[in-house]
């Protein structure tokens, strides 16, 4: 069976879902809207074919750019800013769920200008979320110098790779889980943002690489995030002479998120692989962010089958 029909979308049986993909004919999901005569799909969800076809073959929820108003601009250093936007407490809502970004550009900027950024904090009473940048060329450095407004689009879901697999009911944590996080630069907003969801209910240590941000930054949103234990200290520390490999085991860790570059979601990968029991384990999402629509194709990969995988919008 062609693993593709099987595949799970990180949009489907949302808001947003029947997507463009629908009306091109390359659901992730369903093989009717592959342009296949059967339905050999494993979603268990509401018929996304029936949907489409119901709705007069319509796009549902097209996520659309808006303006959204600068609360606050805080700068760390040189090339490192926290952003907090004004977009509503139902978009706040959605943003605070792990694995959550959204697409920025500046005002005055043409549409390619567009960089995503995975959330860092949402404040759902107020209807703020909260970003980190670092401006290192042309299109983080236009947002960095914006005073007023930002364009926003949003919310994608994808951001941290296999998070249905420590998701339960309600969209929470599965309960009773050990939570350890790693992360290194700007992966350390996502990482926040994944404390916060995880919330007291799910027992929570982090490790964080100062190099690239700053400990200034690490204080002030750690504080909030109610992580039960926290290290500063280089991920390359972590590796090899089974440093990871005794603290796993030693906590009973039964999930590892690894929220930094691809380099040591690899190594992190190998050390985890080693382990009789491995937990399971999530990691940002990185290169393979780009339209977040599955459109432009930049996110495709293939695997040993030869199936097309978009990977922007797996989960």
């Amino acid at each position: 069976m062609n693993s593709m029909n099987n595949m799970d979308c990180i949009d489907s049986g949302t808001e947003n879902c029947p997507c463009y993909l629908a009306a091109t004919g390359d659901c992730l999901i369903c093989s009717r809207l592959q342009g296949k005569e059967y339905c050999d799909c494993l979603w268990k969800g509401v018929c996304i074919y029936n949907e489409f076809i119901q709705s007069n073959q319509k796009i549902n929820n097209p996520r659309k750019d808006f303006s959204a108003r600068i609360v606050s601009k805080k700068k760390y250093l040189e090339d490192l800013y926290v952003i907090t936007l004004e977009v509503g407490r139902g978009f706040a809502l959605k943003s605070a769920i792990p694995g959550s970004y959204i697409f920025l550009q500046a005002p005055d900027c043409a549409s390619y200008y567009q960089t995503p950024i995975s959330i860092m904090q949402a404040d759902t009473e107020q209807g703020f979320i909260t970003v980190l940048i670092k401006s290192i060329s042309a299109k983080t450095k236009a947002l960095c110098m914006q005073e007023e407004n930002l364009i926003v689009r949003g919310v994608y879901r994808g951001g941290i790779s296999g998070i249905s697999n420590i998701i339960g009911r309600f969209s929470r944590i599965i309960p009773d889980s050990k939570l350890l996080v790693l992360t290194k630069g700007v992966g350390f907003a996502p990482a926040i943002n994944l404390l916060n969801w995880a919330g007291s209910n799910t027992e929570t240590e982090i490790i964080v690489d100062p190099d690239k941000i700053c400990p200034q930054l690490i204080w002030d949103y750690l504080h909030f995030s109610g992580a039960d234990k926290v290290h500063i200290k280089s991920l390359q520390e972590c590796l090899g002479a089974s440093v990871l490999h005794e603290k796993i085991t030693e906590g009973g860790y039964t999930i590892v998120a690894a929220l930094a570059s691809d380099f040591y979601i690899e190594e992190i990968q190998k050390e985890l692989s080693n382990l009789p029991t491995p937990p399971v384990f999530v990691h940002s999402n990185n290169a393979n962010i780009c339209c977040g629509e599955g459109i432009c194709g930049a996110c495709s990969c293939v695997d040993p089958d030869g199936t097309i995988h978009k990977r922007c919008k797996c989960l």
